[in-house]
């Protein structure tokens, strides 16, 4: 029997598979995902790989599984470690930038001082970025089916910024515990239809390869009954095959318990008792904890893991033990007495209370008193943990550890005499944890819970958490929070001295009745809150100025978007209250940028958007914030005529967001910059996504949902479906909440009535003249009127052509002008406004136009017109890209679109140009383009 390493056997394409993709790593990354059930070589697989590797820096990182969950940030604290092996602390201190002492929160020779442990996540990302831009970086993170929340975060932002940065990362996770309700199903759900992740799924060893693995862990050959049924029973598993190989002179087990103990039971009394005692610790023991618990001297324990090392039982990893398997550690763990299994419990919670109190370890303590019936201490450490790991934005062992306390609330005597806490206290704070954790309905139950429980007696409190029941409500969708928020300012009633309190609900309620687009009711709201806090303000309480400024920015938002511009003025006084309030800076920054936009200011509102960045990042804020600042420079250049500028930036920006409202934001923007691009089928697909995310995250926001009704309306007109465009039109002018956005709605109801007065249909107007009436004085309402009455034929499309707006509705006037130029005979005119309309349509990025207006030229046979192409605009795209030498996928990564549409893209090129091959496309390309 070889007891040694054996050769890496049936896994030749896997390897193949993972150098391709580090090959690829240019100017972008790539992000690939190893799966496989338990035994399958997961682990083998990355480090044979990872081995093999030249000139790059490996950085690894492995969840661990604490026995009561996730070990919070276990895999991220080696990740760092090794960043300062390979790179050295000043390196990853320079990348970390403003951020590094949150990383000391996890090495401690980064921080000068206790870092903000809630920003790690940010952080850590942030710095692998910047390194990864100097270095040939390769991230592995395995096992994320034990990951905590934080982790998970971690590695789904990475793989995102793979999509932008030269970045390699590779995870691996156990589909077997991966199940429905796992938290890491809807990650990589996610990170799927974004498609940023490649996933390579370990298979099963073919009996062929079980016969040459058994052959060589066997270190000789085997008889073909033995190796059959070694094939049969390992059911090509890796692990299996090796564990049956090694004993095939004995009895062959009948079950995988059997087999897993084989090497166990061979083991002497003294090695086979180290063994339950480290199947008690979990998968993986520290040498100190675990020489606490080992009743023997230091002789001893040292033979027996040599002992146990020798028969590859455990391995040593540092300063820890483990099993070779995390299946052998639970086999081992089912062989020990009740009584045992309570004494090593308690022996591990009492060694591990003198360790550091780490989030970690006061899980693991928690999970051994429970497991050795002392209720009370285990509920002691459950909070405690609870309490670390919040303060280490480990949300998810936040949120278990609050429910393993609660769970054990009703067993102990006196729980808040333990705890120091009430049992809706205790509640209140998980639920905030499951909030943070993003298991919000979870969350909303534990809220509801805490609110019915909570002393009537104690009105601060019980107002504390039915704020937080609305966020809960609205988080989840069940309704927008603000009855809940209702039911807690009657409970504080008009006592002064819950003024501050009052107004931060008052705050919260005006925020929602803003995104819901109740301007007026926002307003009024907004207006009560600040009134309440200025006079504490005027005192110098810094909390209640900020809840001045913020109302101020709530009230000049729902002015703009109810078509008020004295907004536009609040938003400048609030400005200049806000100095040295970051969220409230962040806050004008966007809404600001975004009321520009309303008013036709697009360079203004580009240049406010990108201060907000620099501001933001300079003081380190959330990146929300950021994102939706983003976002707004994407939809202000999407206005502004530049439109390629903008879909660059949001097809790398898109791959790097988190679900949520603001990627639902962006996707809908980016919908109606496909469809004014002209690539209606790139937006008919993107709509699904766009949608989902609207309804999930969105349900009570009413900006992005009439933009996405104004994308439905055009699509529809685009698919010649006046009926349903105008339905679409129709709903969103009829509604009471739409302000100034429902003016683009107008002019997609009048196209889809002038194409069914040209099938003798019609359809009442009035609904949609009173919209422009009623904004009539709005800075860009002369344009919605100019393209509605153009429509109609009751106006020149030239007034339009002149008019404030959107540059591709202006670059749509253009050519319809220049159809109607055609239509009444003046063809030297109309081939003078096509020619226009088309280089006007090139500059702005609407490809569409300008294909339409070429078509049109072209057609009418003017002279001087140019020729037109064989390829459509996204052919063109596509052409030049495999001009550059860009392979199908990373064509589809460029342009955000599947492989398989990068495909039959190719195809139809080839066949359009009639020539054999890409090769020679490119050179046609290259000829024309000369």
């Amino acid at each position: 029997m070889q007891i040694g390493r054996v050769p890496l056997v049936g896994r030749q394409a896997d390897v193949g598979a993972l150098r391709d993709e580090i090959a690829a790593v240019g100017q972008t990354g790539r992000a690939v995902v190893v799966s496989g059930d338990a035994g399958m070589g997961k682990t083998r697989l990355l480090r044979d790989f990872t081995d093999g590797l030249d000139d790059v820096v490996v950085v690894r990182g492995a969840c661990v599984d604490s026995g009561s969950g996730p070990a919070p940030l276990t895999a991220v604290t080696d990740l760092l470690r090794d960043l300062v092996d390979a790179l050295g602390v000043e390196t990853v201190r320079r990348a970390a930038g403003a951020g590094t002492d949150a990383l000391g929160v996890l090495v401690p020779a980064l921080g000068d001082a206790p870092g903000d442990a809630e920003r790690l996540a940010d952080v850590v990302v942030e710095t692998i970025s910047e390194l990864a831009r100097s270095h040939r970086l390769a991230v592995v993170i395995e096992d994320l089916h034990w990951a905590d929340g934080t982790t998970s975060e971690i590695a789904s932002r990475l793989v995102r910024r793979a999509a932008v940065d030269p970045l390699f990362v590779l995870l691996s996770y156990r589909t077997d515990d991966v199940g429905r309700g796992h938290p890491l199903r809807p990650i990589l759900a996610e990170l799927d239809r974004a498609r940023l992740l490649t996933h390579r799924p370990l298979s099963r060893l073919s009996p062929a390869d079980v016969a040459i693995l058994a052959t060589a862990v066997h270190d000789g050959p085997l008889a073909t009954d033995v190796l059959l049924d070694i094939a049969t029973r390992s059911d090509g598993i890796p692990f299996y095959v090796e564990e049956l190989a090694s004993f095939s002179g004995e009895r062959l087990p009948m079950s995988l318990r059997e087999v897993l103990l084989l090497r166990y039971e061979r083991l002497d009394a003294d090695a086979r008792r180290f063994a339950r005692i480290l199947a008690t610790g979990g998968v993986e023991v520290t040498h100190p904890v675990l020489r606490g618990v080992f009743d023997g001297d230091e002789a001893a324990l040292e033979e027996a893991v040599r002992t146990a090392v020798d028969a590859q039982v455990v391995v040593i990893r540092d300063d820890a033990y483990a099993f070779r398997h995390a299946l052998m550690q639970e086999a081992v763990y089912a062989e020990l007495l009740p009584t045992e299994r309570t004494r090593l419990h308690t022996a591990y919670a009492v060694a591990l209370e003198a360790s550091p109190p780490t989030p970690r370890v006061l899980a693991d303590i928690a999970h051994h008193w429970r497991a050795a019936h002392v209720p009370d201490r285990a509920l002691a450490a459950a909070v405690a943990a609870q309490r670390a790991a919040s303060r280490a934005s480990a949300w998810s062992t936040a949120a278990e550890a609050g429910e393993r306390a609660l769970e054990l609330w009703n067993a102990v005597p006196d729980p808040e005499g333990v705890t120091g806490m009430r049992r809706v206290d205790l509640l209140r704070r998980t639920s905030g944890a499951l909030v943070s954790a993003n298991r919000q309905e979870r969350a909303l139950a534990f809220a509801q819970e805490a609110v019915a429980l909570w002393p009537e007696e104690d009105t601060v409190g019980r107002a504390a958490i039915l704020a937080d029941l609305a966020t809960s409500e609205l988080q989840v969708g069940v309704s927008d929070g603000v009855a809940s928020i209702e039911q807690a300012l009657a409970i504080l009633g008009d006592d002064p001295a819950h003024d501050l309190q009052r107004a931060g609900l008052l705050l919260s309620s005006a925020r929602v009745h803003m995104l819901n687009g109740r301007q007026r009711a926002g307003i009024e709201v907004a207006e009560r809150a600040r009134e309440t806090a200025e006079l504490a303000a005027a005192a110098g309480d810094p909390d209640a100025a900020e809840i001045v400024v913020q109302a101020m920015l709530i009230t000049a938002t729902c002015l703009v978007t109810g078509g008020d511009p004295a907004g536009l003025a609040l938003f400048e006084e609030a400005r200049s209250r806000a100095t040295g309030f970051a969220r409230p800076l962040m806050r004008y920054y966007i809404n600001y940028s975004n009321a520009l936009m309303l008013v036709g200011r697009y360079d203004e509102a580009i240049a406010v958007a990108r201060e907000g960045l620099d501001y933001g990042k300079a003081q380190v804020v959330d990146t929300g914030p950021l994102v939706m600042l983003e976002a707004n420079v994407i939809e202000a250049l999407m206005y502004s005529g530049r439109m390629r500028q903008a879909e660059e930036l949001g097809s790398r920006m898109l791959p790097m967001m988190e679900p949520g409202l603001y990627s639902a934001f962006l996707r809908e923007r980016l919908v109606c910059l496909a469809i004014w691009r002209g690539h209606i089928a790139d937006a008919e697909a993107a709509l699904g996504t766009a949608r989902r995310e609207l309804d999930m995250f969105g349900a009570y926001e009413f900006q992005t949902r009439f933009g996405m009704t104004y994308d439905l309306g055009q699509l529809a007109l685009a698919r010649d479906d006046p009926h349903a465009a105008l339905e679409w039109a129709g709903t969103a002018c009829s509604a009471t909440n739409g302000g100034v956005l429902v003016l683009p709605l107008t002019a997609v109801a009048a196209h889809a009535i002038a194409l069914l007065r040209e099938t003798g249909e019609d359809a009442d107007t009035r609904p949609f003249r009173a919209v422009l009436e009623s904004f009539r004085d709005w800075p860009v309402t002369r344009l919605w009127n100019a393209v509605f009455a153009a429509e109609l034929g009751e106006g020149a499309w030239q007034e339009a052509i002149d008019a404030d707006g959107p540059a591709y509705i202006r670059a749509y006037a253009r050519v319809r002008h220049a159809e109607a130029l055609l239509a009444s005979g003046d063809r030297s005119a109309a081939r003078d406004a096509l020619a226009a309309a088309a280089s006007f349509a090139d500059d702005i990025g609407a490809d569409g136009l300008a294909a339409r207006a070429r078509e049109l030229s072209s057609n009418a046979g003017l002279e001087g017109a140019a020729p037109q192409s064989v390829l459509t605009a996204r052919e063109e795209q596509v052409l030049e890209l495999v001009a550059e030498g860009l392979s199908n996928s990373q064509i589809a990564e460029r342009l955000y679109i599947s492989v398989k549409t990068v495909s039959v893209h190719v195809s139809a090129i080839l066949r359009k140009l009639d020539v054999p091959s890409r090769t020679a496309a490119a050179a046609v390309y290259r000829s024309t383009a000369a």
